[in-house]
This record gives structure tokens, C-alpha cells and sequence, in this order.
């Protein structure tokens, strides 16, 4: 899946969420397979609604963290493309 800008990302049912120490675990119960992640990609799992579109999230993050625009927005393609490759999101 080629996540762009104006994907909706949505995170793939049957994932498990443990936060612990300032990280994310997501458990993936049908294949076992576990994705551990930062606070900050904590929060980009908690808004794949599938409501918003990457653009939407990389603008919130915007508000929320004291980085530039273009570095948000890169980063988050990454994050989203990794997590669509193991399925644990995918586009609405």
C-alpha cells in the first residue's frame, strides 16, 4: 500500500495496544507479530481514525509538537508506510 498525503490511514482491527514506559507495544493477535513504538508514534496510532488524512494528522502533530511542518510530515510518511508494510494500518 503507498501511503501519500491524502490517505486516511485506519488501524487494522485485531491489534493489541500496550503502553509501557513511555512507549507502545501493538500486538497483532492474528499473526503474533509486535510493532514497538514511541510516545510520538503512540499518538500517530491513536489518530488513524481512518477519518483523517495524513495532511490532517501532520497538521494536529503540528500543534502538538515544536518540530517544522516538512519534517512532521516526512517522518509520518515513514511511520505509515512501515506500519502499512507489518498491516497494522491500511487506507480507508
Amino acid at each position: 500500500m503507498n501511503i501519500t498525503a491524502t490517505s486516511r490511514p485506519r488501524r487494522a482491527e485485531r491489534i493489541l495496544k500496550q503502553e509501557a514506559e513511555g512507549s507502545v507495544v501493538l500486538l497483532s493477535v492474528d499473526s503474533g507479530g509486535y510493532y514497538s513504538l514511541d510516545a510520538l508514534g503512540g499518538r500517530v496510532w491513536d489518530l488513524c481514525s481512518g477519518d483523517l488524512t495524513v495532511s490532517d494528522i501532520a497538521g494536529r502533530l503540528e500543534q502538538e509538537y515544536d518540530a517544522p511542518r516538512a519534517t512532521i510530515e516526512a517522518d509520518l510518511l515513514e511511520l505509515l508506510s512501515d506500519l502499512a508494510r507489518e498491516k497494522l494500518v491500511r487506507d480507508s
